[in-house]
């Protein structure tokens, strides 16, 4: 009876700290990730979009530069650039003269940047603002689970699946709200 209630309380205990285990994994994670300072790295990304009947394809090469420059160089099927550079947003498509944003004034632009370069900056807190976070890790390969923490974020992001290896993201998967996916890979 005795080792019987051992293990009973002993199963409490495991369910109790395993949220505990996943959000340190978490934060192990993405302070993993924060450690590079800098990245560049081929893509491809599959964006399906529910009003279209075939996806949209393209691949170039992504820039990261600690704390906080992103660049997504797409290559084909036409040239564009987009630049990520603290609060502002830059665009430019098929070298025409480029357009910039300040994100403080476009919530959906803000969350998109925040959710690409948080994981990047290792910034959890800045994560957590908008998901919560869960994590697995086998071996070498990871996952990291972004859902919203607001109705506000919801109404633009389902989720967020981030993968990788060690301390590279070599996936990431965004569900919008209305079910439009995109998915980029990064090779390693």
């Amino acid at each position: 009876m005795k080792m019987r209630h051992l293990l009973v309380c002993g199963f409490c205990l495991l369910n109790w700290a395993q949220p505990v285990f996943a959000q340190d994994l978490a934060d192990t994670l993405i302070a993993r990730l924060g450690q590079v300072h800098a990245r560049q790295k081929p893509f491809h990304e599959t964006r399906t979009l529910a009003v279209l009947k075939a996806p949209i394809e393209s691949s170039g090469v992504l820039i990261y530069r600690a704390p906080g420059y992103l660049q997504k160089m797409t290559e084909q099927p036409h040239a564009e650039s987009l630049i990520i550079n603290g609060d502002s947003v830059t665009i430019s498509r098929n070298h025409a003269a480029p357009q910039s944003v300040d994100i403080a004034r476009v919530p959906a632009l803000r969350l998109l940047a925040d959710t690409l370069r948080a994981p990047l900056d290792g910034d959890i807190a800045l994560l957590r603002r908008y998901y919560h976070i869960t994590a697995e890790e086998k071996g070498d390969d990871w996952s990291i689970y972004l859902t919203p923490v607001s109705d506000k974020v919801a109404e633009l992001a389902k989720s967020v699946t981030l993968t990788g290896q060690n301390n590279a993201i070599l996936r990431i998967v965004l569900v919008q709200a209305n079910g439009d996916t995109q998915t980029m890979t990064i090779d390693p």
